[in-house]
């Protein structure tokens, strides 16, 4: 009974996390091609931006194309990158590895003054999720 009982509870943690990885990955589906239009195509601060980032990082990307290219490029692989692991087109530890960068490099925006807590609270949530990644888990939809 107690290898049954251990089994189970493996199974349920392992299923609680990738419910965790889906409701993290899921929301780029939508955010990244969005913000590729904003970016490429529209060039205006939308009106969420100062919740998102700093004034002078949105009036920098509002001018500066190389920037913009950056944030198209960053959007497009997320999409990319969150498709792929809700399809499970991609190893667990690739997805944990491309998350855990995501993750560092938003927290480390942050903490230069050129995101807001918003963004630094994306960058944990993406942490999290490459921790339940590399466990093994895989995106399970609620």
């Amino acid at each position: 009974p107690g290898v049954v009982r251990t089994r189970e509870m493996g199974e349920t943690s392992r299923r609680v996390a990738g419910m965790g990885i889906w409701l993290e990955t899921a929301p780029w589906v939508v955010l990244g091609p969005l913000n590729v239009v904003k970016v490429a195509l529209i060039n205006k601060p939308s009106p969420v931006a100062r919740y998102i980032v700093v004034p002078p990082a949105d009036e920098c990307q509002a001018a500066c194309a190389i920037a913009r290219m950056w944030a198209c490029l960053f959007w497009g692989l997320q999409t990319v990158v969150a498709v792929a692991i809700l399809r499970r087109a991609v190893t667990p530890g690739l997805a944990a590895a491309a998350k855990t960068v995501v993750g560092a490099f938003l927290v480390a925006a942050f903490s230069h003054d050129v995101v807001t807590i918003v963004v630094c609270a994306a960058g944990l949530c993406e942490l999290t999720a490459a921790a339940c990644l590399a466990t093994g888990a895989t995106a399970v939809s609620p």
